[in-house]
């Protein structure tokens, strides 16, 4: 008896990494997949956010692909909605900014057009369901630590949910019911760096994954860093990814903690965006020497 097997690739959290993507791509069509699946969060914190695009539209055109947003879209969509919630150039929202700046109409549109979630159905294999975040949130996210992941869980109407947004690579079995997280193409955690993917391989028997972490070319990202502007806009933040670039180690999100605790404390009162810069100078050398 002859078993049909598909295999798709999934891909998150590219993070405007294209080098990084383009990667994971040759891997995947390397092994023959049949499809793509993009889980969200394509641009932002690496430069050149129009050459991920780029590479995008491509496979859109090429291959079988599906397509979710992440809070990244969202975050560049409530700008272009809200611009009277300002973005300046500065360690918390220079990066944004940078980021919208060298996007068009074709990618916001293009970032409109998708949901949050979706559903994988074909005949001949078991449906499963993926997201960004969550279900429900571009931002949640569905870790161990999430109080409301049991139940959440336990109510999904397939065996099968596949998750971006928490940059590791991880497989949570509760039950009959299991949650991968396939990890960050563009900013990994662990792995001392290297890029992340995974390949689904289905029966009709359910789907089996293969997580890999690949070696690609970090070099030419940092040299990005330098030549594209990114640096003179976002001050600290582009320094704590290329720090999580070559090691693994995410500092953003504990650095920026502290660095609006510390602007608190000495001035009473803080609000994002408006962190000065000598908090977050603070802030970075707590973390990196």
């Amino acid at each position: 008896m002859v078993i049909n097997m598909l295999k798709l690739a999934v891909i998150g959290d590219i993070h405007s990494n294209h080098i990084a993507l383009e990667t994971c791509i040759r891997h995947a069509l390397d092994r023959d997949v049949d499809e793509f699946i993009f889980l969200g969060d394509y641009v932002s914190d690496c430069p050149y956010p129009q050459r991920t695009m780029k590479v995008i539209y491509e496979m859109k055109e090429k291959y079988q692909c599906h397509f979710i947003r992440g809070n990244r879209e969202d975050y560049m969509l409530n700008h272009r909605d809200h611009p009277e919630e300002r973005w300046t150039y500065s360690s918390a929202s220079g990066n944004l900014l940078y980021t919208y700046e060298n996007l068009t109409d074709k990618d916001l549109c293009f970032y409109e057009s998708m949901d949050i979630q979706g559903i994988y159905r074909k005949s001949g294999y078991p449906s499963f369901r993926y997201c960004h975040g969550s279900l429900i949130s571009s931002k949640e996210l569905l870790t161990s630590e999430n109080e409301n992941l049991n139940e959440m869980m336990s109510n999904l109407d397939v065996d099968l949910l596949i998750a971006g947004h928490t940059h590791t690579q991880e497989i949570i079995q509760l039950g009959n019911k299991k949650l991968i997280h396939p990890g960050s193409v563009g900013i990994p955690w662990y792995h001392d760096g290297r890029t992340q993917y995974m390949i689904l391989h289905g029966s009709d028997q359910g789907w089996k994954e293969e997580l890999f972490q690949l070696d690609y070319n970090v070099e030419t990202v940092k040299e990005e860093f330098e030549t594209s502007g990114i640096m003179e806009k976002a001050f600290y933040w582009p320094k704590l990814n290329l720090h999580a670039l070559s090691t693994g180690d995410d500092y953003t999100s504990p650095c920026l903690q502290l660095a609006m605790k510390l602007c608190e404390e000495a001035e009473g009162s803080v609000t994002w965006p408006d962190i000065p810069e000598k908090y977050w100078e603070a802030a970075y050398r707590q973390f990196i020497d």
